[in-house]
């Protein structure tokens, strides 16, 4: 008989859990978007448990599923609290306080999600794109793939990018291509490995998407708001914008 809860893939679990929650959390308030690491906690299960004794692929399943939780709970603090401070910059909470909303949060949402697994995924059989990659890696990683060695290697590179870049100050954070001026903001790439992992993860398609509500909101909201008097200053452009782009991404959820 298959194991799926074993005391090893748990430990591991966790271990990689906590790595898992503080990355995602960093992510999420960097880049304003979190990519779930199923793949990458996919790969690190197996990597992990793959030659163990007795190992199984339900046990890799469920090592994974207890690491990519973290981000889960990640992404559901980073993208609602600082709508808190948002509303009132001089709120403070007590770190007991945020445990025992996480802990709830975390319960509701494992609650909810196995109330409508049987509707969602059993009877309307909608597609799970990270689920089923997932899936597509573990049968690969049994079969000999070489996925382990790239993603560690990708790591031990960004690891090393980012130390010269901000730790060293050898290679530049900021490309400006355009200084700017009193209407229309100036125009930078941030060098960075993870934004270059987040546009790998998320794909061509929804990458050059981002690109282009940045494009507009920047290089022909802001400008044509400022030279009509809708906007006082580019400060008060930026205000608009941001409460723009929430308002759409709340309207699109209730839609």
């Amino acid at each position: 008989m298959n194991r799926h809860l074993t005391v090893r893939g748990t430990l591991i679990g966790i271990a990689g859990l906590l790595v898992i929650t503080a990355s995602s959390m960093y992510v999420a308030l960097r880049m304003g978007a979190l990519p779930w690491p199923t793949i990458f906690v996919t790969v690190v299960s197996m990597a992990a448990l793959r030659k163990a004794k007795g190992s199984t692929l339900q046990e890799i399943n469920v090592t994974h599923t207890i690491m990519s939780s973290g981000a889960m709970v990640a992404g559901g603090l980073a993208f609602t609290l600082p709508g808190l401070w948002m509303l009132d910059p001089t709120a403070n909470f007590s770190i007991p306080s945020l445990l025992v909303l996480t802990v709830v949060g975390a319960i509701l949402g494992t609650l909810f999600s196995s109330l409508f697994r049987k509707k969602l995924i059993e009877e309307e059989a909608l597609p799970y794109p990270m689920g089923i990659a997932s899936y597509n890696t573990l049968q690969a990683g049994t079969k000999g793939g070489k996925g382990a060695k790239t993603l560690f290697a990708s790591m031990g590179g960004s690891v090393i990018f980012t130390v010269l870049r901000d730790g060293f100050g050898k290679i530049p954070a900021l490309l400006t291509l355009y200084g700017g001026s009193a209407v229309i903001p100036s125009f930078s790439i941030w060098v960075s490995p993870m934004a270059m992992g987040i546009g790998a993860i998320i794909g061509p398609l929804f990458a050059l998407l981002w690109f282009a509500g940045a494009i507009f909101g920047y290089y022909i909201l802001t400008p044509i708001g400022i030279s009509q008097g809708l906007f006082a200053s580019m400060a008060e452009a930026d205000v608009f914008r941001s409460n723009l782009g929430i308002g759409l991404m709340i309207g699109t959820g209730l839609g």
